[in-house]
Order: C-alpha cells, then structure tokens, then sequence
C-alpha cells in the first residue's frame, strides 16, 4: 500500500502528497515527466531552464489543492481537481511543445488527447490508469473542460497551471520579469453563484501575473533561438516517425538518440548549438503561407506560431456582480492586443542577406 509522501520543491517548499497521488507519481508514465524538459530548447540559452514537467506537474498539483481548499470545495473536488492537476500535462511528449505540431499532423493527438489516453489506461503496459480509481471519470470530465469551476482552475487565465509555469520558468531562467504573487492570488480567487473569479481587491497581482506572461513570452517562450531548433526537431520527428504506441513512451534522452542513429545533421545541430539562422516577421498566418511559398527551397525550415493569448475571459467579483476583467482593467485590454501570431523563417547562414533583401522589398519587417 503506497503511502503519503513530502517532497521538497523548489518553490513552495515542502509539499505533502495524498496517497493516491503518490501511487500515481511512482508510475513509469509519471516518471517519465523527470526526464521531459519543460520549456523544450530553451535551455540552449538560458542555461538554467533544464527543469522538467514532473516538477511543474507537482506544482500544478498542489496550487489545485491549495486554491480548492481555499475555496471551501468539498473533500472529493478537491482531490479531483488535485490529481487533475498532477496529471494535465502526463501526455506531453518529448521536449515538450517542441514536438507538438509534427505529433498533430502524424497521429492527430495533442498532448491532452495522450493524456486522457494515458488517464483512460489506452497506453501500453499502462500503470497508472487504474491507480485513479473513482477519481478517474471526473479528473478526465476536469481535463476536458466539462466540470465548471474545477476546469477553469486548471485551464484559462488566471488558472494554476499558468501561475505555477510562471514561477517556476522565471526562478530557473533567471528571467525576474516573470515574478509572480502566488500567496496574494490564491487568497483573492472567489466563486460567485457557480462562476469562477477574482475579488476586485485582487486585481494588481493578477494584472502583474499576466503582465508577466507576456514579458515571458517575449523575452523566454519566444526566444528566436530556442525557436529555431524546436522548430528543426519538429521536422525531424516526421523523418523518424515512430509508431505511436513507441512514441508516447519516450522522453528526451529516447528522442536524441533516435536523432543520432537516424538524423545527424539535426543532432549535430542541437548538440552543438549549431543553430541555422532565422528570421521572426510578424504577419497573419495567411500572409506567412505566402512569404514561404516565395522563398522556396532557400528556406530549411519554417513555423507559424498562433496567438498565446487565453481567451477564456477572467471575472472580477466587484459589489456582489461579476464582470469581465477588461472591464476593470486597461491592461488587459493592451493585453488582448500584444500576443499576436507570428512566423519564423529558418535558413542557411548563406542566405542571410537575400532573404533579409526580399523582405524589405516586401515591405516586411522582421527580427
């Protein structure tokens, strides 16, 4: 019988874990989060951003419980939205969301579709399925977005998961733009006749949390750098191409090993840092597919990055009503504006100049 656990994070301390919880992490399918960067290739730049999804999954775990406690929820939702929490991202595959888009296109699952799968026992060799127990229909309902205010904990703006990856990319990339008030937030959420919100004296450190994700976006997420060689490793996956009962179970070591027996121009790449060169324009996915087609061949790789912005809207609890925080606030309506789609263009260091050249004929500007 698996008992209760503590375990030392790196942000809140020390974490107590429930039983069911812990048998879960004792899984190979949770274990393999250890060994799954969170933020991909970004560590080719900040050094520090070496941290993986386990972390960032226990995390998650336990701001879900502390915000459910908080919110007086009754026993068993809080151990629902708790191991939802542990679980969300238990689909996601190496490198993270590096690999997303080939992993759509090849076997048509984003890493939530793997983690119902996972959730659901429809994994090989699967141990973690039936670990869950009664807990198992409402953590995937929770996931899925069907259970009302125990979802939008988990998912939207404001959500645990978006206050945990904030905190926990700025504290391992020495990022500081990313600070967060986790404390303060979580004593200012509020439930108002079965909507979720945010009390009005709560607005500043929710404004600054998601002033923070932008800046994160701009200075980290989105580095160009990082980019590109995510953006080659995607590519190289589609040449790999793994069964997909093989892929769910690698983790990054798996991927880079695939990639030296199969891939070595792109595995020289990455080891190395040995990253093409790459051009970011800002411009409507349509216009992009354009700019790509006219290149041709000069190009080596290419991406198109939709917009991060969560459109779940965010209300504020003010005089006994709920409104719309874009009612309260013009920073988030800046906000709305800011993360905007974009296109990245990848090539060799050779084609540098021509391509910057046909740009500017097109009057295109671009980073």
């Amino acid at each position: 019988m698996t008992s209760k656990k503590t375990i030392h994070d790196s942000i809140y301390g020390s974490i107590e874990i429930e039983e069911t919880a812990s048998g879960i992490i004792e899984t190979k399918e949770f274990q393999r989060l250890n060994t799954v960067k969170q933020l991909g290739f970004t560590y080719l730049v900040f050094p520090g951003a070496t941290h993986s999804r386990f972390e960032h999954s226990l995390g998650t775990y336990y701001l879900a419980r502390e915000a459910s406690s908080n919110l007086d929820m009754e026993a068993k939702d809080v151990t629902d939205v708790s191991l939802a929490g542990l679980l969300h991202d238990v689909g996601h595959s190496p490198f993270s969301h590096a690999l997303e888009d080939s992993m759509i296109k090849m076997y048509g699952k984003d890493h939530l579709d793997v983690t119902i799968d996972t959730i659901e026992g429809k994994t090989p060799e699967n141990e973690l399925s039936d670990i869950l127990g009664d807990h198992k229909k409402a953590v995937v309902e929770i996931l899925q977005g069907k259970k009302g205010v125990l979802s939008r904990l988990i998912s939207g703006n404001g959500d645990v998961d978006q206050i945990d990856y904030l905190a926990r990319d700025s504290h391992y990339t020495g990022v500081a733009l990313g600070a967060v008030d986790i404390p303060r937030i979580l004593r200012v959420l509020s439930i108002h006749e079965g909507e979720f919100c945010v009390e009005e004296k709560g607005l500043p450190p929710v404004e600054g949390l998601m002033v923070a994700r932008m800046l994160m976006y701009r200075t980290v997420y989105r580095h160009k750098t990082a980019l590109i060689a995510a953006s080659l490793a995607n590519d190289a996956l589609e040449v790999l191409n793994p069964d997909f009962e093989e892929f769910v179970e690698w983790n990054d070591c798996d991927y880079i090993a695939q990639l030296k027996m199969k891939n070595k121009k792109t595995y020289e790449a990455i080891k190395h840092r040995k990253i093409p060169k790459g051009l970011i324009v800002k411009v409507g996915e349509e216009r992009f597919g354009k700019i790509v087609e006219g290149f041709g061949e000069d190009l080596r790789s290419y991406q198109y990055y939709k917009s991060p912005f969560k459109r779940e809207v965010l209300n504020v609890l003010s005089e006994g009503r709920i409104k719309p925080i874009t009612d309260f606030s013009s920073i988030m309506q800046f906000l709305e504006r800011e993360l905007e789609g974009m296109g990245l263009l990848i090539f060799e260091n050779e084609k540098e100049y021509s391509i910057k050249d046909a740009l500017k004929r097109m009057n295109i500007s671009f980073q």
